[in-house]
């Protein structure tokens, strides 16, 4: 699947309890509508097999009634999810782009950091679990002020 689709965050009130604005964008660029519509006849096309013929069922979802494009871009606007993380909201530096600082704080907003997969550049090949543990783990050592170890030396 495509990775390029850009959402966004954006804090509604200084109301820490008022949830704030989230758009995923989704089907948004022509490249992901094309990727989501192959990923379903591809699907298709190898339950289809004689390989997975004794796994294979009813079609549950999107089901035998969604055939053409136009019928998949519905039921994936619909119904569809993404198999990955929201990250990449946040932007890390200090252009006018940037979210938060070096040390995780969000600009102009006193006492609060962004420590999850929001500050990630790019929406990792793998699990998502170990990099946000990091993130967190060195947030964690910026907060309390905690230097850095030195480098390991090879003997």
């Amino acid at each position: 699947m495509n990775t390029d689709v850009r959402g966004r965050v954006k804090i509604k009130s200084n109301n820490p309890y008022k949830k704030p604005s989230i758009l995923f964008n989704y089907l948004s660029t022509e490249s992901e509508r094309r990727d989501w519509i192959a990923a379903i006849r591809k699907t298709r096309k190898l339950i289809e097999t004689e390989a997975m013929s004794k796994y294979r069922g009813k079609e549950l979802s999107p089901g035998k009634g969604v055939e053409t494009d136009e019928e998949i871009l519905e039921w994936v606007s619909r119904d569809g999810e993404s198999a990955y993380h929201p990250s990449c909201t946040c932007k890390m530096g200090f252009d006018d782009m940037a979210v938060v600082d070096d040390q995780l704080r969000v600009h102009g907003v006193e006492n609060l950091r962004v420590v999850d997969a929001s500050v990630m550049p790019f929406i990792t090949n793998g699990n998502i679990y170990a990099p946000v543990m990091m993130i967190a783990e060195k947030a964690a050592d910026m907060i309390l002020g905690k230097k850095p170890e030195a480098p390991a030396q090879n003997d």
